[in-house]
């Protein structure tokens, strides 16, 4: 379980269970700083296993920082506390990305400036169609109406638009940035939320496809030709 928890809040780690003079226990062994709310050094640690009620030792063992969990209250306080926050953040961003990618033909680079936002990045070479296709998928087809999406200007003010779109849908705080390409770098639109306006975004997306397959007619429509009518001019 805490194997799993590491690898799914994204943190550098690896798990082994070991044993000593008072018995089992689990070691996590830390192998970098992302993500982690302390400095990786035994002194940032343990201030913070402290302050954090966590009943854990920590020390230096080949070059790693390694916490020492000796029960399952320990080790779950810790995913609790450590782990819980960005494995939740994930979780958000694999739902965003999957209501996006397949249906819609956006694929979007996500990523977590810590537990609480979310970055939404559209990037492409036609004049961010891909963010002109998200306005539309949340029912403003007319979002890029008038811009010149190739040029500077353009882009901010699609931005702009992009802005007081979700806003509406996901409430204060939207940040919306657009960043011209050059020749080895594409255009991107990058929409900075939080992790729970992201979630209401995976879940707006879902309902506006659904309500779209149910306003699709369930068969073909057959084209109905209406013969001429000849209007003679005889009396």
């Amino acid at each position: 379980m805490l194997a799993d928890a590491v690898e799914s809040a994204g943190v550098t780690g690896a798990v082994n269970r070991r044993r000593d003079d008072e018995g089992d226990f689990l070691e996590l062994r830390l192998i970098g700083s992302r993500r982690l709310p302390f400095a990786l050094t035994t002194e940032a640690a343990a201030a913070w296993l402290e302050a954090t009620g966590i009943d854990a030792t920590v020390d230096y063992r080949d070059v790693y920082l390694v916490i020492s969990l000796r029960d399952e209250r320990t080790v779950d306080r810790l995913v609790e506390r450590l782990l819980r926050p960005f494995m939740y953040a994930e979780a958000v961003c694999e739902r965003l990305g999957d209501a996006l990618a397949p249906p819609h033909r956006l694929h979007p680079q996500l990523s977590l400036p810590d537990s609480g936002s979310l970055v939404l990045a559209l990037r492409d070479s036609e004049a961010l169609g891909a963010a002109v296709r998200l306005g539309a998928l949340l029912g403003a087809g007319d979002i890029g109406e008038g811009l010149k999406l190739h040029r500077p200007g353009g882009m901010r003010k699609l931005a702009a638009r992009m802005r007081l779109l979700l806003t509406g849908a996901l409430g204060r705080g939207v940040r919306v940035l657009a960043e011209p390409g050059c020749a080895h770098e594409q255009d991107e639109l990058s929409i900075h939320l939080t992790v729970e306006q992201g979630l209401r975004l995976a879940g707006r997306i879902a309902a506006e496809s659904v309500r779209a397959e149910q306003e699709e007619p369930p068969f073909p429509v057959e084209e109905t030709r209406i013969p001429p009518i000849w209007i003679s001019s005889d009396p």
